[in-house]
């Protein structure tokens, strides 16, 4: 009997449509790095600025897991430059994990933050707040699906005995 292995993310066989999956995976992953540390570097610049407790309580979460998902990148970019596939699949789960905290932290900062009540007046302010938001998890989205497709690849390559 032929068993078959269901994954809940497809498999893509480039990224961009153009890029090698390791090459398009490193390019992401850096790019999730600079903006994990654009992230850590205005939540605390931001920090000391707040009246009440509960923005600095949002900031310092946003700092949080944005540190969380900068260590996370890294142990990707690790694991494509020693070519270790377990080190991208420890992280699929992690960084994911770590992002959804981060849009609901971002989604309590844009709709409970008295100084983003001004903006919320404004309808073309709120479709530019939800454009964002999506397109933030359409790039995640897909970056998990370029990290879990390296990481399948890479698993193909290195079939071992021993777990890596």
């Amino acid at each position: 009997m032929i068993q078959k292995r269901y994954t809940m993310l497809p498999k893509l066989k480039k990224c961009c449509w153009c890029l090698s999956l390791r090459t398009g995976c490193f390019l992401l992953a850096t790019l999730s790095s600079l903006i994990c540390v654009a992230t850590i570097i205005a939540g605390a610049w931001n920090l000391p600025h707040y009246e009440r407790p509960e923005d600095n309580f949002i900031a310092m979460s946003a700092v949080m897991f944005s540190t969380l998902s900068l260590i996370s990148n890294i142990v990707i970019l690790l694991g494509l430059l020693l070519k270790r596939p377990g080190f991208l699949q420890l992280t699929i789960l992690f960084n994911s994990v770590f992002i959804l905290c981060l849009f609901l932290v971002a989604l309590v900062l844009c709709l409970f933050s008295p100084k983003a009540e001004p903006y919320l007046r404004e309808p073309l302010n709120i479709v530019l707040i939800v454009l964002a938001i999506c397109a933030g998890v359409v790039y995640s989205f897909y970056y998990k699906m370029v990290v879990n497709s390296t990481y399948r690849q890479m698993k193909t390559w290195n079939e071992s005995a021993i777990p890596v």
